[in-house]
């Protein structure tokens, strides 16, 4: 057998690959030769700041700023709506599938995942994975073992977590090391490492948060100044032009006064008082829409790193340029920010918990569906879906949780005046192409009979083309002979039927 024919076979489903170590030439990036320990781990090159007070840093930022909390809340809350249930890999997710009869190993796994430890539940415990990735850029879950056999997982602080990793980014191990001193190592099956997307796929991941610290902290400090100026009570901005006689410490003990007596939310309105000449000129007004227009440029930049859409964030503007329907900020919020995000965390949960620790096959973890659509739009589908034959009456009962009712299971189509079932939509369409011909034929050419069936029955009918010429068809399929056949079979049968009733009427008459 060639390389090329054996490049072409397909893999064996019946081959269960396992995970397998190989060495690597290359290194990982902002790891030095000596690789990298609890003690010397930074944020790569990017400075000199240690990870611990860098992290600090976006934490302290993700709760100062409430559009960074706003964001991160609204991806966490979306994805963990449904839960993190159990599914076989060949779903198809129509619902036409009947679900199998789970092992004894999946059962395991979901009764781990409605306890997974004292504390907290698996929603928590995923919510706190989102939080971790959005804010610090990676997320660390413990995995208590007994055995060969996962029995809890926790959160993990991510600050505290130190992964020992050689110059080519193999990890060995990790260390916990708290604030308070307290320190804890692990084995690299003990700990489930999800690091978000980065700058050459370094050990650790990058943030949304950190890639967004230009704008929260822009944001944080113009919240700070309109801070200032409404404790102040929004003051304008006024120069004061003292006589030319009044020493210092007089002008001093104005502007004490001034102070005192003009400033603050106590003093909004009260007039300044000047004497001995002094002029009082207003420079600016109090420019309040500029503070907000400049704090609502900010929220966008936020929102837009995190990839939350203006209303998932809270934000409702009438013809907001961009923004589109709801329906469509939704659905596009869903695709291209939750998913992704789930998905991350669905492969390593699927690779460490599913394939390594309880060793399934052909079953997978994912976060459960909720149906965000209106009730209004999903009824319409279904009855859209009902009316064309997509559905059965049955699968639409099926949907709603009604029981099925005989003859549910045949698909129909449904127009504005006609019900066909689809197995006979063949013959329905032959009859109209009859009824359709019939009279556009006759109304050109009078010598065709006004009865297409046996003009057809009779092998007499004009062709479409060539009108005024009598010919013959040469060829009449066998479904239109049999079916103008039965046609002339049941109108000899009714006017039969009607002769003997007129017969009868007039044997009675007579007697």
């Amino acid at each position: 057998m060639g390389l090329r024919a054996a490049l072409r076979r397909r893999p064996n489903k019946d081959i269960v690959y396992t995970s397998t170590q190989f060495e690597r030439k290359g290194f990982e990036y902002g790891i030095p030769d000596t690789g990298i320990s609890e003690y010397d781990q930074g944020i790569g090159n990017a400075g000199p700041a240690d990870r611990r007070t860098a992290l600090k840093t976006l934490h302290d930022a993700y709760v100062a700023c409430p559009w960074s909390f706003s964001a991160v809340n609204a991806i966490v809350r979306t994805i963990t709506a449904g839960g993190l249930v159990t599914d076989w890999d060949t779903d198809t997710g129509q619902g036409d599938q009947s679900q199998p009869t789970k092992p004894a190993n999946v059962l395991a796994l979901e009764r781990m995942l409605a306890w997974c430890n004292q504390r907290d539940d698996i929603r928590q415990v995923m919510r706190g994975v989102i939080v971790d990735l959005l804010v610090y850029g990676d997320a660390y879950l413990e995995l208590v073992w007994v055995g060969d056999q996962p029995v809890a997982l926790y959160n993990l602080d991510c600050p505290s977590i130190y992964p020992i990793a050689d110059a080519h980014g193999l990890i060995s191990g990790y260390v916990q090391v708290t604030e308070y001193g307290q320190r804890a190592t692990f084995e690299t099956r003990e700990v489930i490492h999800i690091p978000y997307d980065s700058v050459g796929t370094g050990v650790f991941g990058l943030s949304p948060t950190q890639a967004a610290m230009l704008p929260i902290t822009c944001w944080l400090f113009a919240a700070g100044n309109s801070k200032q100026v409404f404790r102040r009570g929004n003051p304008p901005t006024v120069h004061v032009d003292m006589p030319a006689g009044m020493s210092s410490s007089d002008v001093r003990r104005w502007d004490a006064m001034y102070a005192q007596r003009n400033l603050g939310s106590d003093n909004v309105g009260r007039p300044i008082i000047t004497k001995g000449g002094a002029h009082v000129q207003e420079l600016a007004p109090a420019r309040i829409v500029d503070a907000i227009s400049f704090h609502d440029q900010k929220r966008d930049e936020i929102l837009a790193v995190y990839g939350v859409p203006p209303a998932k964030g809270g934000v409702i503007e009438a013809g907001h340029l961009g923004a589109g329907t709801g329906e469509a900020q939704d659905r596009t919020f869903r695709v291209n920010t939750c998913a992704p995000i789930a998905e991350i965390i669905l492969e390593k949960l699927n690779f460490h918990l599913v394939r390594n620790g309880f060793k399934i096959d052909g079953w997978r973890l994912k976060f459960g569906d909720i149906d965000w659509r209106d009730s209004k739009v999903v009824e319409d589908i279904r009855d859209a879906r009902l009316r064309n034959g997509s559905w059965t009456l049955n699968r639409y009962r099926a949907e709603i949780g009604e029981p099925p009712v005989p003859g549910g299971d045949a698909a129909v189509l449904v127009d504005r005046q006609n019900l066909v079932l689809w197995k006979d939509i063949a013959v329905m369409s032959e009859a109209m192409v009859l009824a359709k011909r019939a009279p556009g034929v006759a109304a050109q050419d009078p010598t065709i009979s006004a009865n297409p069936a046996a003009d057809l029955n009779g092998r007499l009918a004009k062709p479409l083309t060539g009108m005024g010429e009598t010919a013959e068809f040469e060829y009449v399929p066998p479904w239109a002979r049999a079916m103008l056949a039965g046609l002339a079979d049941l109108s000899a049968a009714l006017r039969a039927v009607e002769a003997r009733d007129v017969d009868r009427e007039q044997v009675e008459a007579s007697a």
